[in-house]
């Protein structure tokens, strides 16, 4: 059992990454990439002690109509449409790492996340999205009463 406010270590994602290329090869990646096709724009998340920030790669968009966030259910909801900005058919595509279409993305915010003062600002094709978090309130210690 993990002590208060610990998380459970999470995979070393990375480390497997470089393992899987150092073993299968360079282009690796590029074989799994076209055979399970990423199916939104690339996300980064961290968490400080004072917000949840989260990063969404979304070149292209001129207009606020493109995307829409939402919150749901302990979620946030990204949806929008990402547009290839040349003409090209898919036989012509040598090579496709880019995502363009409709997407949908669900993050689960954590308990604390203050979800009324969310806030978002796009910039360089990178939609920033901020949560502050409220501040933890510490262990409460229940009575038990005994009869």
């Amino acid at each position: 059992m993990n002590p208060p406010g610990n998380r459970t270590p999470k995979p070393d994602w990375k480390g497997l990454s470089a393992q899987a290329g150092d073993v299968l090869g360079p282009e690796f990646w590029q074989d799994i990439a076209s055979i399970i096709p990423l199916t939104g724009p690339r996300v980064d998340m961290y968490e400080t002690p004072q917000e949840l920030v989260v990063v969404a790669e979304v070149p292209g968009l001129s207009s606020p109509e493109q995307i829409q966030l939402s919150f749901r259910d302990q979620s946030l909801l990204m949806r929008g449409m990402l547009v290839r900005p040349y003409q090209v058919l898919d036989e012509q595509m040598r090579l496709s790492e880019r995502f363009f279409g409709a997407f949908e993305r669900v993050f689960r915010l954590p308990s604390n996340a203050m979800t009324d003062q969310m806030r978002a600002q796009y910039h360089n094709g990178l939609l920033i999205i901020r949560i502050p978090l409220a501040p933890p309130d510490g262990e409460k210690v229940i009575p038990i009463q005994f009869t």
